[in-house]
């Protein structure tokens, strides 16, 4: 089963138990603009990421893994407000609330 930080990484990166920097600021920066959206508001602002990500010429290769991570993060988003009537809360997302769950589990196995 494919998770969303395998989907991101690229075919050369070994996949890691935690997800990189990049990655998750792609993530924090999606779930932080898209607090209080609804589904039509979150959908747009996807389409504006992918856009910007057509635009975006960096040869960075950590720009280009937060820019798909965000792009990832947001087609969830996009997809759990489908079905759902209010606005978009990540203290309310069960995925986010696993992610913070797991790495909470995983920092006191060390």
């Amino acid at each position: 089963m494919s998770t969303q930080q395998d989907q991101s990484r690229t075919a050369s990166e070994p996949a890691s138990e935690m997800p990189s920097p990049a990655e998750k600021a792609g993530w924090t920066a999606a779930r932080q603009r898209a607090a209080g959206m609804t589904h039509h508001e979150a959908k747009a602002a996807l389409e504006a990421a992918q856009h910007a990500a057509k635009k975006e010429t960096s040869a960075d290769a950590a720009d280009a893994v937060r820019v798909r991570a965000e792009i990832e993060e947001w087609e969830r988003i996009v997809e759990a407000l489908a079905d759902h009537a209010g606005a978009y809360d990540p203290e309310a997302d069960p995925f986010v609330q696993g992610e913070l769950a797991g790495e909470q589990d995983h920092g006191s196995a060390r």
